[in-house]
């Protein structure tokens, strides 16, 4: 039985004694209890402050949830290491044990590289083979393996190729299970087997980078197999705390495991109700059978409390994880005045049932008013902007679908990486024209600065004129069906006119043009050319913006907002209709219909004040209230809601 605890608890000497395990619901206040606690340690505990090289480890889940944490330790930086798992295994294993990294790639694949540089992790957002001439690997191949080479079969994308990488899953269920240790490296089905090798072997030997997965199997494996690196880790941090552990995957909880096993006392923060990766080897029940083996015991812990929503939408959120014995959440959200709590308390849940004028309304004012909708692919909030004809939401959903089986972030590159080829020339294009309307120079120089270095000496007043005319000439016929794709063409043609001479001297080379697509788009080329400017501009401006207010669940996890719409339709394989869902919610186990409750949990709990629930269709009214009403009846736990249809 767990041991019910408060976010403002701080563990005593005692307690820190034991690796810990802590249930915690959305809105608990996980980081604030992470927070304290790793402040205690470093200002109290004797391992950390008698030492001047030991330090607190928390690891998390996403890059955003580091910079939380680093923020609200402030000034405690110093002795806590705060990172991504990924970051961790770079800096503290890959790194530092590069000779056994390149003895495991020989002992474990049989491939052999030369120790002639670091090796290190993919680019975010990037193919691992990006920049890479595809004739370079074919010679290089051709090199290590004549006999199999022919140009006929050898036709791959460098997509397909890049994927070739560690069969992490494999390794993770033969060392979970105690069987044979399944060592091998997994290819897409194109790839000819003989290929396999080579290819990772250039991979691994020139371009020097490891696959997101593999960072996680060789981190592993070199704890695994030396003594010394397993030493260092456990002396440099006697305290490891992971937040967000239901997110793990099997491979990630056998290094925590490892590293527990002697000396470092391993605290474990997380909720099966939320775990919705699956998709990248996550499992929840991980979480709930997470123990270490060693001399050392681990205490269970639960926060029930929930400082995030008023109790309708805590009290809605545990109707839809009843099935979860673990947590039962009460609300216990702070209010300024007994005004402002009766207010907030007082407002109902919002079922709105189909797409009548009335619902569309609702949605609407909601919206204007500061809601946010929450989808479950980012192109399905195309269904809640005006504007957008039937045609353009399929062509985005369409554009989304590609991306799927892919590492790139679509949304990640369009707010902040602009990696991608076709992202990088939209994000100009558009850029280029903001600044033309508003008569902004600055915007202008910020979008030619994403292709070209600015020398401010040679931005004359020629070039200046120049760059007023281009803007001037391809964008005065734009119309919102005109196509995005023509208009940097247009950019493109005129660029290479005489009369742009100056401009192109002052920023470009004399034979340039802003690039569109490259090796990795030609399975989307004909889709993206049919973007409207009208629809592509709101993708990059309305969907994907800082302060978006359309949003997948997953990229929601772990924010918060008053007003919240949760649109969220099942599709094929989550083998689940919307009115089974309402008539018995099941969440913990490893099916795609639970997976697919823990995501529906997961976006309600995002609101505060204000839920709206979007049900478009495969759910009647009558179901919600028969099934609402069977879990007040049992439980005591009172919702107030309203349907609207």
């Amino acid at each position: 039985m767990a041991i019910e605890i408060t976010s403002e608890d701080i563990f005593t000497p005692e307690k820190l004694k034991s690796h810990f395990k802590i249930y915690a619901g959305p809105g608990a206040g996980k980081t604030h209890f992470l927070v304290e606690n790793v402040k205690n340690i470093v200002t109290q505990n004797s391992a950390i402050v008698e030492s001047r090289s030991r330090k607190v480890l928390c690891v998390t889940y996403t890059n955003a949830a580091v910079d939380e944490i680093k923020k609200r330790l402030d000034k405690f930086t110093d002795c806590v290491d705060v990172c991504t798992i990924h970051g961790f295994i770079i800096e503290h294993i890959i790194q530092p044990f590069q000779q056994d990294l390149i003895s495991l790639m020989e002992s474990d694949f049989g491939i052999s590289v030369r120790a002639k540089g670091k090796i290190t992790s993919q680019i975010e957002g990037l193919g691992i083979l990006h920049g890479i001439d595809k004739n370079e690997i074919y010679e290089y191949v051709k090199k290590l393996n004549p006999s199999e080479f022919s140009s006929d079969v050898f036709d791959y994308s460098k997509k397909a190729m890049g994927e070739i990488q560690t069969d992490n899953n494999s390794f993770a269920d033969s060392v979970i299970k105690g069987e044979t240790r399944q060592v091998k490296l997994k290819a897409p089905s194109k790839i000819a087997e003989c290929h396999i090798i080579p290819l990772k072997q250039y991979v691994w030997s020139v371009v020097r980078k490891l696959t997101h997965d593999e960072v996680l199997y060789f981190g592993y494996r070199i704890l695994e197999t030396n003594p010394t690196a397993l030493y260092a880790i456990r002396v440099k941090f006697p305290f490891i705390f992971v937040d967000e552990f239901q997110d793990t995957n099997p491979i990630q909880t056998l290094l925590i495991k490892l590293i527990g096993q002697r000396s470092t006392i391993v605290g474990v923060i997380g909720d099966i109700a939320q775990s919705i990766y699956s998709f990248q080897g996550a499992r929840p029940t991980d979480f709930g059978t997470f123990s270490i083996e060693g001399q050392r015991p681990i205490e269970e812990y639960v926060i029930n409390r929930n400082r995030r929503s008023t109790a309708n939408i805590v009290n809605l959120c545990n109707f839809l994880r009843q099935s979860d014995n673990k947590v039962k959440q009460v609300s216990k959200r702070a209010y300024n005045s007994e005004d402002e709590k009766a207010k907030a308390e007082a407002k109902k849940i919002h079922f709105l049932i189909g797409s009548s004028q009335n619902v569309q309304g609702i949605i609407q004012a909601v919206i204007q008013d500061g809601g946010v909708v929450l989808t479950r692919a980012w192109a399905a909030a195309f269904d809640y902007i005006r504007d957008i004809d039937d045609e353009q939401s399929e062509l985005l959903k369409s554009i989304y679908s590609s991306y799927r089986p892919s590492p790139i972030q679509l949304r990640d590159e369009i707010v902040e990486h602009n990696n991608v080829t076709w992202v990088r020339a939209f994000r100009f294009i558009f850029m280029l024209w903001e600044g033309y309307l508003n008569g902004s120079f600055i915007d202008i120089l910020r979008s030619l600065q994403l292709y070209g270095s600015i020398d401010p000496q040679k931005i004359t007043p020629k070039v200046i004129y120049q760059i007023g005319k281009i803007s001037k000439d391809i964008f005065s016929t734009i119309g919102d069906d005109t196509c995005t794709v023509s208009i940097i063409e247009a950019f493109n043609s005129k660029i290479k006119e005489q009369e742009y001479i100056d401009l192109r001297k002052a920023v470009f080379d004399d034979d340039f043009e802003i690039p569109l697509f490259d090796e990795y788009d030609d399975s989307r080329r004909d889709l993206i050319n049919g973007l409207h400017w009208g629809t592509s501009h709101k993708l990059f401006t309305e969907v994907f913006s800082e302060d978006s207010k359309y949003m997948t669940v997953h990229q929601a996890k772990g924010l918060e907002w008053d007003k919240v719409i949760v649109s969220v339709t099942p599709n094929k394989f989550d083998k689940i209709k919307l009115s089974a869902l309402f008539s018995r919610p099941q969440l913990i186990d490893e099916t795609p219909s639970d997976e697919f409750t823990r995501m529906y949990y997961v976006a309600c709990s995002r609101a505060k004040e204000d839920l709206y629930i979007h049900i478009k269709t495969g759910c009647s009214s009558d179901t919600i209230e028969t099934a609402i009403a069977s879990f007040v009846a049992q439980t005591k736990m009172q919702i107030a809601y309203e349907i609207v249809s």
